[in-house]
């Protein structure tokens, strides 16, 4: 039983990220629609409701409500990820990288092969 614990807390973060992945995405498109709506984006979330979403999704992993930062060209929204730290929106894939599960907008810049 002391085996399959690592891997059954490893199924139960890719099960947790990946709903947090899907209530981003919905949340990202329900900023769109806002912003098609209105020309702007919302000041926050919660602007949302209820012509948009029924409710604002709280982090999966913080049980807190989601970062969301407004700017003059898009937006910046993201969980905590599995390691319940803010990393300021930083996933993976950015420098230095973080843990966070995050929709930019408007989307960052690639980076280079080999970098």
């Amino acid at each position: 039983m002391a085996l399959l614990t690592p891997a059954a807390s490893r199924i139960q973060d890719a099960a947790d990220r990946s709903m947090q992945v899907q209530h981003n995405l919905a949340l990202a498109f329900a900023l769109a629609w806002y912003q098609r709506d209105h020309r702007r984006y919302p000041e926050n979330l919660h602007a949302l409701t209820p012509k948009y979403l029924s409710k604002v999704p709280n982090d999966v992993f913080s049980g807190k409500p989601l970062v969301y930062r407004r700017s003059e060209t898009g937006f910046l929204l993201y969980s905590v990820g599995v390691n319940c730290r803010d990393d300021e929106g930083r996933s993976s894939e950015d420098e230095p990288p973080g843990d966070d599960l995050s929709v930019r907008l408007p989307l960052p810049e690639l980076r280079k092969p080999g970098r």
